[in-house]
């Protein structure tokens, strides 16, 4: 959030700009608290949209005081965590899904159900850029929330700002890793993964969060079926 806005700034925003067809992705902690607030009162009971708050393994686990032992978060720290910040914000309801991304290892996308205690959670391939060279990550982030939030809209409207080409191969790799079953959860977790895909071709380009997408589109071919955990 930029210096000086209150707190509330994005919860404000989100009351003027969304509605119950909007599809929201979230990548900030700061201002969590009256932001879900404000999207629980937007989506209804049969709402067409939806929100995600894309953040990474070590902010849910700070945002949850669960300590991270280890680089690589595990599955019993995600667990936690996860349990944790569904039980401590009163509107997490809100929220459809957790994209956690969990630099150079796997990321996470977390379905919350209708129960607290209830998650789906697929793990999402990573990027192996270790035979890449000289790498820049900065900005890596911001393309990953910008990359899962076209390719979440174009899998739900084939609209958007994503090129037909790459929307194509997009929705492809979505029907490949269906199985022809209606799963909203594994369009997110092709949507996420395509931001993985998007934020990792980042990497390759000295400019922050630009990225070539044909990179893109050949690291999203080569990801596997996300792993549904439990």
């Amino acid at each position: 959030m930029p210096p000086g806005c209150d707190e509330n700034t994005y919860a404000e925003l989100s009351k003027r700009l969304i509605d119950d067809d909007s599809l929201v992705l979230i990548d900030s902690v700061v201002g969590v608290t009256p932001l879900l607030e404000s999207l629980g009162s937007v989506y209804t009971s049969g709402a067409k949209g939806g929100a995600i708050l894309k953040l990474n393994a070590a902010e849910l686990c700070k945002l949850t005081n669960v300590p991270k032992e280890s680089e690589r978060v595990t599955i019993e720290e995600l667990k936690m965590s996860t349990s944790i910040f569904v039980s401590n914000y009163a509107n997490a309801n809100a929220l459809n899904y957790l994209c956690v991304t969990d630099g150079k290892f796997p990321g996470y996308l977390i379905e919350l159900g209708e129960k607290k205690d209830k998650f789906r959670t697929w793990q999402i391939d990573s990027i192996d850029l270790s035979e890449r060279g000289t790498l820049y990550p900065i900005g890596a982030g911001d393309t990953v929330a910008a990359g899962t939030l076209a390719a979440w809209q174009h899998l739900n409207s084939k609209g958007g700002v994503i090129p037909a080409s790459t929307g194509t191969k997009l929705s492809n790799k979505e029907t490949l890793w269906s199985n022809d079953k209606q799963d909203n959860g594994i369009r997110v977790a092709t949507a996420f993964a395509f931001g993985i895909a998007c934020g990792s071709a980042s990497c390759l380009k000295q400019e922050n969060s630009v990225f070539d997408v044909e990179d893109a589109e050949k690291f999203l071919e080569e990801m596997n079926r996300p792993i549904l955990m439990e």
